[in-house]
């Protein structure tokens, strides 16, 4: 049996807890594949690195489908999966990463450093999970692009255009920011 996680969130700790709970209850009610419908708008880098590590470590096999916006570390937590549709609208955005904050010289060396080691971050694990070489990454993340459904099929982000709506009575969970 199939266990569907609807998210659209926010990755920062209450939601990205929430999601690995839901991928780890489905080996407590023996699911066979967890189907994530996913949209969010980004967030913690470290969140985000996270929940794509227990995706890809999952027993059970993940299925990821952009239901609407994968944004910034999002793309990280999409791309963690093996198997990756999207809507035909769905969206998809690079850009590097960002701090805030007020600092003195030594505190804001530090946070450029660790924004140029999050970007890279980003950009090898993007790379390595699509049709995307490094250097063109990096490049879109320094410009902050944005793809289509399509053009995210043709860089090998999105494997297939699908439109996919969770059965009637299917076992599921949802994580939901509504404003």
């Amino acid at each position: 049996m199939d266990f569907y996680i609807i998210f659209a969130g926010i990755i920062e700790p209450g939601f990205a807890n929430r999601l690995v709970a839901a991928i780890n209850k489905a080996a407590t009610i023996s699911a066979q594949k967890i189907i994530i419908i996913f949209s969010s708008l980004g967030g913690n880098i470290q969140e985000g690195f996270t929940i794509a590590s227990v995706i890809q470590n999952s027993k059970i096999p993940v299925s990821i489908h952009a239901s609407n916006n994968i944004d910034s570390i999002a793309n990280v937590i999409y791309l963690s999966s093996k198997e990756r549709t999207a809507e035909s609208y769905a969206k998809f955005y690079l850009h590097g990463a960002a701090t805030q904050g007020n600092f003195d010289e030594k505190a804001l060396k530090e946070q450029m450093l660790s924004i140029r080691t999050d970007n890279a971050r980003i950009a090898q694990f993007v790379s390595e999970n699509s049709g995307l070489n490094f250097k063109k990454v990096q490049a879109m993340m320094r410009a902050g692009t944005t793809f289509t459904s399509q053009q995210a099929l043709q860089h090998g982000i999105v494997q297939e255009i699908v439109h996919k709506e969770v059965p009637v009575g299917a076992l599921k969970e949802e994580i939901l920011i509504v404003n």
